[in-house]
């Protein structure tokens, strides 16, 4: 099985009715779970509150800017079946939130106990 990591960015408004707001005088990012059916919410039996966003990771047909992979939100068979949703829903509810790409390996550099910068070296390419 091939393990190569992959590398991108996820557009966490593209969910419907996601929007930036102010909480507590920070910005935050709300997304309306029930406008959502590929957002699961649930409190575990410890009592931690959670969040699980359905997706799925498909190969593109025409790789562009290196991006070999897109990322969807995803409805599954359950859920369509249980909201009895209907196929040209999907589209609506199953938004496209970013693009992947190989990470290429690199030789990553030895750091001495006495470097206390802790940016990384080297000019940022972007995602």
């Amino acid at each position: 099985m091939n393990t190569t990591a992959m590398i991108g960015q996820m557009d966490l408004l593209a969910l419907i009715g996601a929007d930036i707001k102010t909480v507590d005088g920070e910005d935050a990012i709300v997304i309306p779970l029930k406008k959502n059916p590929t957002i699961f919410s649930m409190t575990t039996k410890n009592g931690i509150r959670k969040a699980l966003l359905d997706i799925v990771i498909r190969q593109t047909t025409q790789p562009k800017y290196g991006n070999t992979h897109f990322i969807k939100a995803n409805v599954g068979k359950a859920n369509r079946t249980a909201l009895n949703l209907d196929s040209s829903e999907l589209p609506r509810l199953s938004p496209i939130l970013g693009n992947l790409k190989p990470l290429e390996a690199r030789e990553e550099p030895t750091a001495s106990l006495a470097d206390d910068d802790d940016l990384p070296e080297g000019d940022f390419k972007g995602f």
